[in-house]
């Protein structure tokens, strides 16, 4: 009884809602993968491309609402669920399958086991979760996974699993009758929407993954289903004008850097939904269902499923960010031919197989979970790391290019705690310095090392913030709630502790500042003009602070760092594998990028009081900044030197940086060290 005839979900709904082909639907999906393709290959313009998963969405709700209450009854549960199986997982299987293989010629471990997890969750649509949990959309390092644009079908899995359920128990609830349904997916919009519009407010990752809080975008492209037909063509063509200039508008005027879904949905959700509803023919209509973008429309499922992991192991292999303008036209001109292919060959016949409803679940779960063992199956194995060699295994560990023994941990009273010293012994140097900033003071530690034990003298580190925060300028910073008052506190507590030890005769100034000039610095008062200004000034008023006649203090500036992780592609050249990568960095591009805070921090120079030391000058010459010294790949990330080099690399690199010249009175002692030594050896590699 329950699979014959309780299983019916919505009954004769009217002739208006015959599910008969639209051929401007397909032109909608064509245009809404067309944007999606556009902003992925960040195509200059096109910056709000990603709404076309939106545009997906409202089609989604409209077709399979359209289904569930087709005349004469819908289709069982079974039979429901037997034919998003046969339309969605083929040609999905069919892509992980491959990216799978992929993998494991274009892959490090780390990154194919991450590949194998994805996949594992991907293939029983949990993929949206799997994201949230591990990356955000927008995120730069997104751009590296290649099953990323999973999480779009695993919110619509998740809504057509509990739609139908919904839509039945409320039509046996109201005996046929069609109002109760309305008003039960109205509720469902408003309710979504309110989730979607907290979301976005408190927890950005949420919102834009979870299916509860796009459940709304789907639900109205359902309630057209209930809507009445546009009859009148003057109507019909406003409609279809709005339509269409609102997903243009958003595609050309969104951005990632705006809150969404949300507010920002609104334009290009209700641009959609102008566009689906149900109308007589007008000229936007007779667009849509032009043959280019009709055959387009047709092939979107699949040429979206392939578009994204194409353009992503292109970046794996390429080792660049972004494709040129020809790779990308190549790149999107391959995706188009296994769009075509998967279409033909694998969408269209499974779609016609008359296999009974119940064996195309049982074929569907299997083939998911083969899928999802082997998938599983890599993430246990580690990625295989036995594919690569020991020495590249390592360079791919932050924790082990990371690693470097304190030589030492001395007490600073004043500042309650001890802390890190290196280069020569603290109590028997001739001079005491601190080395103060973040992350990008901590990767010179061996670096000042090596120059300490031949100017006998000796470093603490103090890391706690970078130094130009903490008095007139702040960071926001969000994720990281009391920052602003933990530097303020880091740093009096400095300045205090510096002007009762005159035993301090230098103070070594490193960050990320060109880095730091990108994010959220703001001063006391508000103002968020000229961030590198900023910094300038929250530097020059902790130098006036520091200052004495007997002390001097030396501002290092940013490393030349390629940006981009090199060391995936460094990794691929130790192990042989398929690669066309480039660990060359060029200089042109670092003085361009780094110029300005260069100049500012320049323009903190007194005399010898006060040194800035430029290591992009004395590192990035003849057109290259090396990445190779004396044989040692020197990176641990986009912008951080490893620390675990050799002692002999260390100390050409804090020659070239020009470190040694930050020490004082040491003129003569650096030029016998630097003719005693061997000189360094800077390598190249493409």
């Amino acid at each position: 009884m329950w699979r014959n005839q309780a299983m019916k979900l919505v009954g004769t709904a009217g002739g208006a809602l015959k599910p008969d082909y639209r051929p401007d639907i397909d032109g909608l999906r064509a245009i809404a993968v067309i944007a999606v393709i556009l902003f992925h290959f960040e195509v200059p313009g096109f910056p709000g491309g990603f709404v076309g998963v939106d545009i997906f969405f409202v089609i989604s709700g409209y077709l399979i609402t359209r289904l569930l209450v087709a005349e004469g009854g819908g289709p069982s549960l079974v039979e429901f669920y037997g034919r998003r199986m046969r339309r969605i997982l083929p040609a999905m299987l069919v892509m992980i399958s491959l990216s799978l293989v992929a993998g494991w010629f274009l892959l490090l471990p780390g990154d194919y086991a991450a590949l194998g997890r994805s996949a594992a969750y991907s293939t029983f649509g949990l993929g949206n979760y799997y994201f949230l949990w591990n990356t955000g959309y927008f995120d730069r390092e997104s751009t590296l996974l290649p099953l990323l644009h999973l999480w779009s079908l695993g919110v619509e899995e998740q809504f057509y699993l509990v739609w139908p359920v919904l839509l039945l128990i409320a039509n046996r609830l109201a005996r046929g009758r069609h109002l109760p349904v309305v008003v039960l997916i109205c509720i469902v919009t408003l309710a979504s929407f309110s989730i979607s519009l907290h979301l976005v407010a408190v927890d950005p990752k949420q919102a834009f993954y979870v299916a509860f809080s796009r459940a709304w975008e789907l639900a109205l492209g359902g309630l057209l289903v209930f809507a009445p037909p546009i009859g009148r063509r003057r109507t019909s063509e406003a409609f279809g004008l709005i339509g269409l200039g609102a997903v243009a508008a958003s595609t050309l005027w969104l951005s990632p850097s705006q809150p969404f879904p949300g507010l920002g949905a609104l334009v290009p959700v209700i641009g959609a939904v102008l566009l689906v509803w149900p109308r007589s023919q007008s000229t936007i209509s007779a667009l849509l269902a032009s043959a280019p973008l009709r055959s387009t429309g047709k092939i979107s499922y699949s040429l979206y499923l392939w578009h994204w992991p194409m353009l992503v192991f292109f970046r794996h292999y390429a080792g660049t960010a972004l494709p040129s303008a020809v790779e990308s036209s190549v790149l999107i001109a391959m995706a188009w031919l296994a769009a075509y292919l998967s279409w033909r060959f694998v969408e269209e016949p499974v779609r016609r197989l008359r296999a009974p409803p119940s064996r195309a679940l049982i074929a569907g779960t299997t083939a998911l979970a083969m899928v999802c063992l082997s998938a599983n199956a890599i993430f246990e194995a580690g990625g295989f790391s036995s594919r690569i060699s020991k020495e590249a295994e390592a360079m791919r560990s932050l924790d082990v290019m990371w690693d470097w023994s304190c030589p030492q941990m001395v007490s600073i009273p004043e500042l309650g705690s001890t802390f890190c010293a290196f280069g020569t012994p603290w109590e028997k140097a001739a001079r005491h310095a601190v080395l103060w900033g973040d992350s990008h003071a901590e990767h010179l530690a061996p670096l000042f090392d090596s120059a300490g034990k031949g100017e006998n003298t000796a470093f603490f580190l103090y890391r706690p913030c970078p130094a130009a925060f903490g008095e007139g300028v702040h960071r926001d910073f969000p994720d990281f709630p009391g920052y602003r008052e933990s530097c303020s506190l880091s740093r009096k507590a400095a300045v205090g502790m510096l002007r009762q030890r005159t035993d301090i005769d230098l103070v070594v100034l490193s960050s990320a500042w060109t880095s730091l000039a990108t994010t959220d610095v703001v001063a006391d008062d508000g103002q968020r003009t000229d961030k590198v200004l900023l910094l300038r000034d929250g530097l020059r008023s902790l130098v006036e602070e520091i200052s004495n006649p007997d002390r001097r203090i030396a501002i290092i500036g940013q490393v030349p760092g390629p940006g981009i992780d090199l060391t995936s592609c460094a990794a691929m050249r130790e192990s042989g594998m398929l690669r066309r990568c480039s660990t060359e960095m060029n200089s042109e591009q670092v003085f361009r990028t780094w110029s300005p805070m260069v100049t500012a921090l320049g323009s903190l120079v007194q005399d010898n009081a006060v040194v800035f030391i430029n290591p992009v000058k004395g590192m990035c010459l003849d057109r290259h900044c090396p990445t190779y010294i004396n044989g040692e790949f020197i990176y641990r990330d986009g912008s951080h030197i490893r620390r675990n080099l050799r002692p002999e690399t260390d100390d050409a690199i804090a020659r070239m940086m020009g470190l040694y010249s930050a020490l004082p009175d040491q003129e003569q002692t650096r030029i016998s060290a630097a003719n005693a030594a061997p000189s360094p050896t800077a390598g190249k590699s493409n």
